[in-house]
Order: structure tokens, then sequence, then C-alpha cells
């Protein structure tokens, strides 16, 4: 499946082995369970998947397309719960990691902020497995508490505190800065992954390393001058910086803010699917920017 946060695949593939004695329940004695779901939508990407397994007295392992669980009953759907709009996705048996061979169903539509989706795994005797993600999105241009910036050590690291508001478990947490010089106006991304720790009023408080983060910075100015956008005495500076985040739906939000791989693939600890098993959500998009041109030349650019 597509990428959205190594852990996350990371997540999905220890809960799916987890969960392989949930599987193997005598489908006679277990028919309000049908299909274990994994996947989730990404504001980020147009393309959408996720894994099905039918619920049978055998785990799936599909070895080979010809093998009889390569084939599989049932059919996807996605419906806008704001529009009404119901889409088909399409079937893919897909080799995954290890060399088998998964029940992936993939989809393509943009995603709306804000809005619900309910997912519908259903058989051809017309049982159902489903589940519903809101698309997390905050509408606020103050959602960031910023603490001064902190000069230590002679001036040579610097720091600033911030508090976002809100959210208690972001998601894949971004720096990035912007600079100017000559024809160039570049924005450069400095990975966080998911630094910081959970604030006592549901909220998330994360440490901007800024000095540490201007080599990342200074590659790219470099890179700008081997290629003449910027010439070799040609002047430049920084002139923002900001947070992007990915915010997960409220309902993957872990135990105590902690994704805790042990924790998390225990059954029932994180699910919202009904006649079934996994889990299905969304991760949305929030960033925030503000101007530190009056530190540019303290962190070592020209002007």
């Amino acid at each position: 499946m597509r990428t959205g946060g190594q852990f996350l695949l990371i997540l999905l593939l220890v809960s799916v082995c987890s969960s392989c004695s949930d599987t193997m329940i005598d489908p006679f004695e277990n028919e309000e369970k049908l299909f274990t779901i994994w996947g989730y939508l990404d504001q980020l990407s147009a393309d959408h998947a996720v894994r099905v397994v039918p619920v049978t007295r055998f785990p799936e392992n599909i070895l080979s397309p010809t093998d009889p669980q390569a084939q599989i009953d049932a059919e996807v759907y996605s419906t806008d719960l704001t529009s009404g709009e119901r889409i088909r996705w399409n079937h893919e048996l897909s080799q995954l990691e290890d060399g088998t061979y998964g029940h992936v169903f993939k989809s393509h539509f943009l995603l709306n902020p804000r809005r619900g989706y309910r997912l519908e795994v259903i058989r051809a005797d017309g049982k159902m497995t489903s589940a519903q993600t809101r698309v997390p999105g905050i509408n606020s241009d103050t959602l960031f508490v910023r603490s001064p910036v902190v000069w230590e050590q002679d001036s040579t690291f610097v720091y600033q505190d911030i508090t976002i508001r809100q959210i208690a478990s972001p998601w894949d947490i971004k720096m990035y800065y912007w600079w100017e010089g000559g024809t160039a106006k570049q924005g450069v991304y400095v990975p966080y992954n998911r630094q910081g720790s959970r604030t006592n009023d549901g909220g998330w408080k994360i440490r901007a390393n800024i000095s540490e983060d201007q080599p990342a910075v200074w590659a790219r100015v470099q890179w700008a001058q081997d290629t003449g956008l910027l010439t070799p005495t040609g002047t430049h500076h920084v002139f923002a910086m900001g947070i992007q985040i990915r915010i997960l739906d409220g309902n993957w939000d872990p135990p105590l803010g902690v994704f805790d791989p042990e924790i998390l693939a225990q059954p029932g600890v994180l699910s919202n699917v009904v006649g079934g098993h996994g889990f299905f959500g969304s991760v949305g998009l929030y960033a925030q920017e503000w101007s530190i041109e009056d530190i540019s030349k303290s962190l070592g650019y020209p002007y």
C-alpha cells in the first residue's frame, strides 16, 4: 500500500499478522465478522487503497495468483456522507513485501477536509462489513503557540518551543524554511517525524531546533549556486519558517498518544470496523508559517 508514514505501514503489517488468530474462526460460528479491513484515506493523495482479508477458519496465505484464495467474494464502495457520492473501488491481487499476495482495493478521488466517508465491503449474499472516518481539518491560523526564540551556547544553538493546540497526536511533523536569492525561492523541509510530547490540555509540544536545521537550507543554497540560479557571490536570506503536520482522525488516537505496536496489535485496541476487524482511518493536513527575517543574518545568511 502507499506510504503515509513508515510506522503506519509497520502498524498495519503487525496488526494483520497479529490478528491471524481472529481469522481462524469457523465461518458458521462467526457470521457477524466477515472481513478484516486495513487502510486509510490521505488528503495529500487522490489515490487510495485498502487491504481486505476474508474472515475464515484458515488464515490468508496466498502464494500464487492461481491459489483458490486468490479470488475474493467482495465488492468495496466508499460514500461521501455529505454529497452522497458513492464510488466503487477496483480490486487488485497485489504482491506483498513478504512475497505472498493480498486483496487490495483501490480508488481515485479527491478528499474534502471535515467530511465523513463510509467504506463498505459487501459479499455476494448482501452481508456487509463497514467503517467510517471523518477527514480531519482545522480552519485556523493561530493553532500554534510559539515561545520566544532562544539563543544558547554563545548564540550558536538556536531553538523555539512550540505548542500545537487541539491536536493530541500529530503525525509526520516537518519544519520548513523559505529562503530566496537571485532567481531562486524555495521551501526546504526538515523531517521531525513525531518528536515532542502530549500536553496536559490535549495538545502537543515540540521544539524547533532552528540552528540544527539550517544545513538542510544551506545545501539547497549550494544547489542553487551550482545550477546558476544563484551566483556564488549572490546575496540570499531565509525569510520564513513553519510547521507542516499530518492530522489523524479522531478514531486513530492511540492510548496516551503513544504508537506502541505491541499495544496496538492487540485485537480490539484500535478498531472502528463494524461486522469485522481492522481499522479504516483518514489523514488530514495542516501548515502554518511565520516570518524569521529578523534572525536571518544571525543564522549565518548574508542578510
